[in-house]
């Protein structure tokens, strides 16, 4: 008797214990859905989460974004940098802007992480973090400049740009000048500070509810009101991510740490590794559709 209720006693405390889950232990528990869109070494893939198959979609391109029509928005490297709009294959290139070098206006000179507004009438880039830190707004058809954002000039750089989707653009400033994470306007015209005062800030990007921005705070992943309210970080642990991006639900954020992918629940404030092999470059943008 005394030996039957060790067993079942025991087998309590082991059904307990799996049950308790560690904010700095990821588990690698797969039940997620849809695709992650991703590129490295110039070459686009894209990975489905129900298994976490990855497929090599096409090379020359960098930086995906996913449109309302299903294309990809995304920066062909060479011979000549350029903004496109390509089916899953790369078969079908169609230009958006096309790069001038140094000859041309400064829009013109790098192109980098193209987004696609909600109401696919804008593409908005980053000129390059370094050599042209402003951010562009251009029409989504014709690829004329609508906006800048930013003015390094004047030590006000802003890069990183994620749509909302009421039509406004988040932005965060340099870290060595403007650090923090900006609010542009939906018709482009005014910027304001909204996080409260957080320092080494990076890469914002709204939920597409249009509630929360992820960003990234010392390595680590925030997330935060739209308003800038209430930041808290999502899960402790060494690891060094980059890289946000929201679900399609806005239940969960996947970041990149060491090249793969993590997926946050940013209600239980846990973590999945993809464990499956894959490399995200540190230099891309992931899309979650």
């Amino acid at each position: 008797m005394k030996k039957e209720l060790k067993v079942i006693l025991t087998s309590i405390v082991c059904v307990l214990l799996a049950g308790c889950s560690s904010s700095n232990s990821p588990t690698t528990i797969a039940g997620f859905t849809g695709t992650i869109y991703y590129s490295t070494a110039g070459n686009i893939y894209q990975m489905k989460l129900s298994d976490q198959s990855q497929t090599e979609l096409y090379t020359n391109a960098r930086h995906p974004d996913i449109t309302a029509k299903g294309e990809i928005l995304c920066v062909e490297g060479y011979p000549n940098t350029r903004i496109i709009y390509s089916d899953l294959t790369g078969a079908s290139r169609v230009s958006l802007l096309e790069s001038e070098s140094y000859t041309g206006p400064i829009h013109k000179y790098y192109m980098n992480k193209p987004r696609m507004s909600y109401n696919q009438k804008y593409v908005v880039y980053e000129g390059d973090n370094v050599h042209n830190p402003n951010t562009y707004v251009i029409d989504a058809t014709s690829g004329n400049l609508v906006a800048t954002i930013g003015d390094y000039s004047k030590r006000q750089p802003m890069i990183s740009p994620s749509w909302a989707p009421d039509g406004s653009i988040y932005v965060q400033g340099w870290t060595s000048m403007n650090n923090g994470i900006y609010k542009v306007s939906s018709d482009f015209s005014t910027v304001e500070r909204i996080d409260p005062s957080l320092s080494n800030v990076y890469e914002p990007n709204v939920s597409p509810d249009g509630t929360s921005i992820a960003f990234i705070r010392d390595s680590k992943v925030y997330m935060m009101g739209i308003d800038g309210t209430n930041p808290v970080q999502l899960y402790t642990s060494n690891l060094k991510f980059n890289n946000p991006t929201w679900s399609p639900d806005s239940k969960y954020i996947a970041a990149v740490c060491s090249g793969h992918i993590y997926i946050f629940d940013v209600n239980a404030k846990t973590a999945t590794e993809i464990t499956k092999v894959h490399y995200v470059g540190d230099d891309s943008q992931m899309c979650w559709r």
